[in-house]
């Protein structure tokens, strides 16, 4: 199906987002109003249910946009001859239809049925599903409040790849809770040779959109999967309490696997699939939890500075927000059902999760008087920036006995905003490429087999590329005077392990030939001092002694081999249990 076609057949689920979304344009204008005539406390409680509402329509609207797009893959590939892609053959105009969707997805509810969609998902010979939605059946008539999982298998295709077929695409809807527990178990069982990367940001996007296009410039990087809408369902469901968080520790556990286990065969030689979480705004609930059911897996905390992010998120809400933004993006006349468009419809709109925090900072005491001296949009995304980042501290807190120990990636070195100490002008660059090398080299395992040259060369260019787009998208959105930048320190410098202007945050990886995860000692200043000069160049020789990985003197595991740290659930210490018990 041409990609004009697919667009206008979502045109009425756009329009009913782009009409949900206009609802908030007045209470924007009505915040100004707030801010003079609400205190701090209730201002901050009135603009908590704004950010509420448009998490919740967000999150209905991308969940219609996905069945959707599966509906269209699933017509495309049932009637091929039809006059033209919107046409059926009977005459008729197709459009997306929730109760077709209904009649044609497969309602399974037995134990027998779940073993046998485990036995099918497992099976190397047939495509693995897409994971569509995780959401309630208010048609369901034995239990309103059942959460739902809804898969759709593409048909296999005689060249064996994932594409339209005559044979189309099967639809299944299953109990949440038993499907994960079950996979959970198959997949905890089953040895791999894949190796899983996670980026979590506290940039308002920035890491996933640069990330994703570097790595999508060579195969040999490894797989990637973007801003999974369902990781914010699931984010949702913890700060919500509505699922025991043990169960959620499977349903993490079983839905990454089953991602993973779909791009097995888009890997490269590094046999890695990066996952970049969808936004700041889901790492307070995501981040502790994914790393206890995944501790052995490579970790990286993504970050840029507050005024960066607050900058970009602004740049997200404004220019994406919007009718078009909510359709699927070009894909240059790809059919329906092909793999990068379908996925690329999957992922959570990054303005929505930079910006919107699913859950309140309530450790900081004032945050909500610093945050009442700025406008709605931009206290959101500070919050959001903060909650994320007070998250990733928590874990270092506890360092010594989850053993905590991701790399610690600075965005301002990877954009070349960033040097160190004094260094020339001249040698940023040099520095900066270094910082991508040594973030590749961590993120495929390959500190002890160096990267291939057109490798290299192949990630510096998509870099320049997507640098050179992100800079001219954001700087219209960076026209502050130093007033209103001391507004937005004023807020970050209440949080003291959050480190405030240009300074960076604890155990940032320091871009050399020889990183290390650890740095060779903790900042003893408050928050708004920045190292010494003298502190970077006894790094290069106090460093802690790392393996070929880059990981610390603790780690027992070579991470330079693919799959050798997938270890099981029942396995991992500090893990949930397979059987969903701690």
């Amino acid at each position: 199906m041409p990609h004009n076609d697919i667009v206008q057949t979502l045109a009425t689920t756009a329009l009913t987002t782009a009409l949900a979304l206009t609802i908030s344009l007045p209470l924007l204008q009505m915040d100004s109003v707030s801010r003079k005539v609400l205190s701090p406390d209730r201002l901050r409680a009135k603009r908590r249910s704004t950010q509420v509402y448009e998490m919740d329509k967000a999150v209905e609207i991308q969940r219609l946009q996905n069945k959707a797009v599966v509906q269209a893959a699933a017509f495309a590939a049932k009637e091929p001859t039809a006059t033209n892609s919107r046409m059926r053959t009977d005459g008729s105009t197709w459009r997306y239809n929730p109760n077709d969707d209904r009649l044609e997805t497969e309602l399974l509810s037995t134990q027998e049925e779940y073993d046998e969609l485990v036995k099918h998902i497992l099976d190397k010979k047939v495509p693995t599903p897409y994971i569509v939605a995780i959401d309630k059946d208010d048609e369901d008539g034995l239990d309103k409040r059942e959460i739902y999982l809804w898969l759709a298998f593409p048909p296999v295709s005689d060249d064996g790849k994932d594409k339209e077929t005559k044979e189309g695409w099967r639809r299944v809807q299953v109990p949440l809770i038993p499907l994960a527990n079950l996979l959970a178990e198959a997949f905890d069982n089953q040895i791999t040779s894949t190796a899983l990367c996670f980026i979590t940001d506290a940039s308002s996007g920035l890491s996933s959109e640069v990330l994703h296009h570097i790595l999508n410039s060579d195969n040999n990087l490894g797989a990637v999967v973007k801003e999974p809408s369902w990781m914010v369902v699931v984010a949702r469901i913890l700060q919500r309490n509505i699922i025991r968080k043990e169960n959620v520790g499977n349903i993490i556990f079983a839905l990454t696997r089953l991602e993973a286990w779909r791009l097995r065969n888009r890997v490269g030689t590094s046999r890695t699939v990066v996952f970049t979480l969808p936004g700041q705004a889901v790492t307070p609930a995501l981040l502790p939890i994914l790393y206890k059911s995944f501790p052995h897996e490579r970790h990286v905390f993504a970050y840029d500075t507050c005024f960066e992010s607050v900058t970009r998120g602004l740049m997200l809400r404004k220019t994406t927000v919007k009718l078009s933004a909510m359709m699927l993006p070009g894909g240059n006349g790809a059919a329906a059902g092909d793999s990068p468009l379908v996925e690329e419809a999957l992922r959570m709109p990054s303005w929505v999760t930079s910006s919107a925090p699913i859950s309140q900072l309530k450790s900081i005491r004032k945050l909500g008087d610093a945050l009442a001296d700025l406008p709605a949009d931009q206290a959101g995304i500070i919050e959001a920036w903060m909650a994320s980042i007070d998250a990733f501290l928590k874990l270092k807190e506890e360092e010594r006995t989850n053993n905590y120990t991701p790399f610690v990636c600075r965005m301002g070195f990877i954009m070349g905003r960033t040097g160190l100490g004094n260094l020339a002008s001249d040698k940023v660059q040099e520095l900066n490429d270094l910082a991508l090398v040594n973030l590749l080299q961590y993120i495929t395992g390959s500190r002890s087999r160096p990267l291939k040259d057109e490798t290299v060369v192949a990630a510096k260019k998509a870099l320049e590329e997507v640098k050179a787009k992100c800079i001219d998208d954001g700087e219209p959105y960076k026209q502050y005077s130093h007033d209103q930048k001391k507004l937005l320190e004023a807020c970050c410098f209440l949080h003291h392990g959050i480190l405030i202007g240009d300074k960076t945050l604890m155990d940032t990886v320091q871009p050399r030939k020889e990183w290390s995860l650890k740095a060779a000692r903790k900042l003893q200043s408050c928050a708004c001092c920045d190292p010494e000069e003298d502190d970077e160049e006894d790094d290069e020789g106090d460093d802690t002694k790392l393996s070929a990985a880059g990981d610390g003197e603790s780690s027992k595991v070579d991470m330079t081999m693919p799959g050798a740290f997938a270890m099981g659930l029942n396995k991992r210490p500090n893990a949930l249990a397979g059987n969903g018990e701690d």
